[in-house]
């Protein structure tokens, strides 16, 4: 492999798994306040107010809040466990794995979030895999996952589009291997990451399932490419956004 490829392997890697974070911290709960003692006794005819959720009922709630919005980053951050997990998402919809899949065969313990639905499957990585403390990146893979980005990348997005809502062309590493389509420079446009903002957003792309194509037709290889090189006039369309990411740094670093 010529230096130029090994040097690409190495950004797209980083870019794939950012292995920051820091140690969880599960909320402390509030201490419940003790009634006055010239409060009156409560008359049997009076109606019962009804029991705070405890903390411990709040995390194995079984089905999330009807309000919950499948965005990312939304509410998870570098100090979001399986517990919190279980606040946001219903217990039942939290799965414990040491088979996440990573880069070329590696498996990693984490979360799946989700795991009987295609739809909002996600995988989450740990800078510390076996406590899982410390969330590292939270990963979408399924082709008709709801999941979107928060700067409006979404599954199944043309390459064309992407370009359009990122107002510049994108650079990325070819297919067909296993860091292939990784967008590796948004050169300054819409969708490059803001200063300050220590969250990293990031796309790869694929060939669409539905295309049968000539492998000749798309970027291929090792290499990085543009959107707008004029060898691959039909790219466009016929690559579409594959994975979605988002990537947290150490809690120490926000």
């Amino acid at each position: 492999m010529n230096p130029r490829a090994v040097a690409l392997k190495s950004l797209v890697a980083v870019v794939a798994v950012a292995w920051l974070g820091a140690c969880g911290r599960p909320p402390s709960a509030p201490a419940a306040a003790e009634p006055a003692a010239s409060e009156p006794a409560r008359s049997a005819a009076q109606p019962a107010t009804p029991q705070a959720t405890t903390p411990a009922e709040a995390v194995h709630r079984q089905t999330p809040p009807a309000t919950l919005d499948h965005v990312l980053p939304g509410a998870l951050a570098p100090d979001t466990g399986p517990a919190q997990l279980r606040a946001l998402f219903g217990a039942e919809q939290v799965e414990i794995s040491d088979h996440l899949p990573g880069a070329e065969g590696e498996e990693f313990r984490g979360v799946i979030v989700y795991p009987k639905d295609s739809t909002l499957r996600a995988y989450l990585y740990f800078q510390d895999a076996q406590r899982l403390r410390g969330l590292s990146s939270v990963v979408v893979r399924e082709p008709d996952s709801r999941w979107r980005l928060d700067n409006g990348v979404s599954m199944g997005m043309r390459l064309a589009e992407l370009v359009r809502l990122n107002g510049k062309p994108i650079r990325f590493s070819g297919l067909d291997w296993d860091y292939g389509g990784a967008i590796t420079d948004w050169n300054g446009g819409r969708l490059a990451a803001k200063d300050g903002d220590p969250v990293i957003r990031h796309a790869r792309l694929d060939r669409n399932a539905q295309t049968s194509t000539a492998q000749d037709a798309y970027p291929s290889g090792d290499s990085e490419f543009s959107s707008d090189d004029q060898r691959y006039p039909q790219q466009g369309e016929l690559l579409s956004v594959g994975e979605l990411r988002v990537s947290f740094p150490g809690e120490d670093d926000l």
